[in-house]
Parts: C-alpha cells; structure tokens; sequence
C-alpha cells in the first residue's frame, strides 16, 4: 500500500513539473482514464496517448494556472484515493475557480490501470461562462 501511495505522490509531483515522460511511464499500457461528464473534456480514454491528447494538452488551451492540488493521499488495497482541489483561471472568461476533488486510482504491478474523477463540474464550467 506505502508503495502505490508513493507512486501517486510522485504522479503529483510529476504533473507540477511537467514531466510528461515519467507520467506516462506510471501508466498501464492499457490505462482507462475516466474524467466526469460535464467536466472539461470529460468521457473515457484508454491508454496514454489518448489521455495526453484529450485530457492533458487540454488544459493549457482553457486554463492558465492549472493545477490539480493534492492535499491528501490515502491508499487502501491496490488503490489510492487523492483529496485535494482543482485551481485555476480560465482563459477565455477570466474567471478564478478552485473546486473539491477526489481522484480514485487502481494499480497493479507499479503501474496506474485505472483513474475516476470526482469534482464540482459546476463550479469548473461556470468558470468558464462569460456572465
């Protein structure tokens, strides 16, 4: 259990800086992402092209200062949940958001086989609206 947990810490760490290559390589080849329906980009990916395509590369093109904020890790089993909160400012309307979020991994092996996300998807889209 301590090792997933150090694993997902690291995948936090690795989304801060940016590292693409060591986030991938914590990826099952066969990854099911699944982000929340009314969430930007929201639906299923498998794999991680398809998440670094439809999800990741996403972001910068909505949010400037997009962050997902771990504020703590719990692995129970071959899974770890992530508390924590989405921040950021959207380019198009300009709007400050921060939103709860749970992220719920399942690994196997050392890899990451499965994501679900958790999150307010209203106050992320309203911080996308122009009012």
């Amino acid at each position: 259990m301590e090792e997933n947990k150090k694993i997902i810490e690291n995948l936090y760490d690795y989304f801060k800086s940016g590292e693409g290559e060591k986030i991938a390589a914590l990826f099952h080849p066969e990854i099911e992402w699944q982000q929340m329906d009314g969430f930007p980009n929201g639906g299923k990916y498998i794999g991680a092209k398809a998440i670094f395509q439809n999800v990741f590369a996403q972001f910068p093109k909505q949010w400037k200062g997009w962050g997902a904020v771990p504020e703590e890790f719990i692995a129970v089993d071959n899974r770890v949940f992530v508390i924590g909160y989405y921040k950021g400012k959207s380019i198009e309307a300009s709007k400050y958001m921060e939103a709860p979020l749970v992220h719920i991994y399942t690994l196997k092996n050392g890899l990451i086989t499965h994501f679900r996300q958790y999150t307010d998807t209203h106050v992320v889209q309203n911080a996308l609206v122009n009012d």
